[in-house]
């Protein structure tokens, strides 16, 4: 933990807390503990200020802050260190600059607002300021190039997970990387990594997520939603936060350490295409495949059963469901 934390922390909604014992307790001078709170300040805390009684924390931020999220976290490795954008062009561009920087595993980049991200197939992904979640996690994981699409479905799961800890709803999965509810979109995974033949060496894991975002478009409305419009309430953006932190953690490990067999097994139970006559747009020119969706195999490949031949087990697509 930072100083800057670390003076945060001494600071109390109940009660003023003076500068000279922040200062002991912290082994810093008074000076340092002021410079501490005027940056604070600038991130939008307000703290009180009393010659005599010291300092008292008005009011935090509704921002997703590493010294709000930090408490939050009892994790392994997503999370090990939290970079705070208020607005950036996207969070895979500054952690593809950290990486250059030696950025040790789980490092996460969060911000309040992206004005150029991208999500799959180079399609715009907005992110309002302080609506929505927007983070990359920077991984060096121990698996062959062709095992690294599989932490979308990992991400996925949670995803998945998180919402319904916090809101009680269970969103749907669509491979390789949406997720839904209510029939709507409310969140996306991109997976970009740089490869050697044999092995991986980085992953940039990127997931955006619609919390209290309002689709006052048409265009947008008939196919995107947010956790606020579905459960008609507004939801904790911190509070989502440590948990996708937390359980995007424990999936990461679980991957590690067993392989992705369970993660296919538990995507299953949320895919949203299995049972379902379906459209697959093969990118790069492969053309199109229809047929019923009949689960995930191990790799992470959709299978489609397209009637009379062979399932086909897919790598990537696009997948819609046929009308």
């Amino acid at each position: 933990m930072n100083v800057e934390s670390r003076v945060l922390n001494e600071l109390s909604e109940e009660r003023y807390s003076s500068g000279e014992v922040i200062s002991r307790k912290l082994h810093i001078t008074r000076s340092a503990v002021w410079k501490h709170i005027v940056k604070l300040r600038a991130r939008g805390y307000r703290i009180e200020a009393s010659p005599r009684r010291g300092y008292r924390l008005s009011s935090r931020p509704d921002k997703l802050l590493p010294a709000e999220i930090k408490p939050l976290l009892n994790t392994g490795i997503i999370g090990s260190c939290i970079f705070h954008e208020d607005v950036t062009g996207s969070t895979v561009e500054v952690a593809r600059r950290l990486i250059d920087k030696g950025a040790t595993e789980g490092t996460t980049v969060i911000a309040e607002e992206q004005t150029a991200a991208r999500g799959r197939l180079g399609r715009l992904w907005e992110t309002p300021a302080g609506q929505a979640i927007a983070m990359s996690v920077i991984l060096y994981p121990p698996f062959a190039p062709a095992q690294a699409p599989l932490l979308s479905l990992a991400t996925g799961l949670a995803a998945a997970r998180a919402v319904e800890s916090v809101c009680g709803v269970r969103p749907q999965l669509k491979w390789p990387n949406d997720i839904y509810l209510g029939g709507r979109k409310i969140g996306g995974i991109l997976v970009e990594m740089a490869a050697e033949l044999d092995r991986v060496r980085w992953v940039i894991d990127s997931i955006g997520i619609n919390v209290n975002n309002m689709f006052r478009k048409a265009s947008l409305a008939a196919r995107a939603t947010s956790l606020k419009e579905q459960l008609g309430r507004k939801v904790s953006r911190l509070e989502l936060t440590a948990a996708l932190i937390s359980e995007l953690d424990t999936m990461y490990r679980r991957a590690r350490e067993e392989g992705f067999a369970a993660t296919a097994a538990e995507f299953e139970q949320l895919d949203m295409l299995q049972g379902h006559e379906i459209e697959v747009s093969i990118p790069g020119g492969g053309g199109q495949v229809t047929g019923k969706a009949v689960g995930i195999d191990n790799n992470g490949r959709l299978l489609v059963d397209p009637g009379g031949n062979d399932v086909q087990a897919l790598f990537s697509g696009e997948a819609t469901l046929s009308s």
